[in-house]
């Protein structure tokens, strides 16, 4: 692997639905210019889709969805393409962590977010499934997907939740149970948080995970549930120098529905310059 060339798998689904503004995300991110940016900053750039099988009930297609995910990220690396992956929800981490260890990485996460995904369908006050995402990567939800994808859970001591501020009543039970680390958006800039992020993924390959509504709205306001007080852009790039490059990326809960045209760049902007710093080797 060259360490400069990237495959953007386009996930086009909020859960297992093509018709939201969340779903519609990833192509206009593309449609804003994104791989442009990349191939400005000195990417080599591919773009494939995954599709949902065809006429499926929910679970048959979310679980299809992620196994497509696990063989296209594994499918990439072999190719020595580093993988970014655009979905509309959180859900695709499954199958992009599974990919990662078919190709025998041992992963450890970064998971930045404005809200928790740390449900289950116990503790979830509406039953969306994206909001399980975290928790099932850790193998407390959603079994059923997490085994369709082929997904070992992740040791809670390697991952790390960053920039929450939005979370449902029962969720940081859940978080305790696992003993989950938890950083706010203040403190994400601390020297405190870059020691934890150096223990969490020592030794491991890294996952970042970035609901892009994590951010502060000031530099990536399309998203589908802004939440003011966010993540700095700044500040998460500071974390770079704590962690290896990433061995894979995701985008998700973009929405450019209603996004005026500034506010669309600083979004593809932010996500270009994420990439940029956490996938770079050198």
């Amino acid at each position: 692997m060259n360490g400069r060339a990237i495959e953007i798998l386009v996930v086009p689904y909020d859960v297992e639905r093509g018709d939201t503004p969340m779903a519609r995300g990833p192509r206009g991110l593309l449609e804003h210019g994104f791989p442009e940016r990349l191939r400005e900053a000195g990417w080599e750039v591919q773009v494939a889709e995954i599709a949902a099988p065809a006429g499926s009930p929910k679970l048959a297609a979310v679980a299809g969805i992620a196994g497509r995910i696990a063989g296209e990220v594994e499918r990439a690396g072999s190719l020595g393409r580093l993988p970014v992956v655009l979905s509309g929800g959180c859900l695709a981490s499954l199958g992009v962590v599974a990919g990662l260890q078919r190709r025998g990485h041992d992963v450890a996460a970064l998971w930045i977010d404005a809200h928790g995904d740390g449900n289950t369908p116990e503790t979830s006050p509406s039953g969306y499934w994206d909001g399980m995402a975290l928790a099932a990567v850790c193998g407390l939800s959603l079994p059923e997907i997490r085994e369709a994808a082929g997904l070992i859970p992740l040791d809670p001591r390697h991952v790390i939740h960053l920039a929450g501020r939005s979370f449902d009543p029962l969720e940081p039970g859940n978080f305790d149970r696992l003993g989950l680390v938890r950083v706010p958006p203040d403190r994400i800039a601390s020297e405190g948080t870059r020691e934890r992020l150096r223990s969490c993924v020592a030794d491991r390959s890294l996952y970042l995970h970035v609901d892009v509504d994590g951010l502060d709205p000031r530099d990536a306001p399309a998203v589908g549930y802004p939440e003011p007080d966010g993540a700095r852009l700044a500040d998460l790039l500071g974390c770079r120098a704590a962690l290896p490059p990433a061995a894979a990326i995701t985008f998700s809960a973009l929405s450019f529905d209603r996004a005026s045209p500034e506010e669309a760049e600083r979004t593809v902007d932010a996500c270009v310059r994420l990439v940029s710093a956490f996938l770079r080797t050198g």
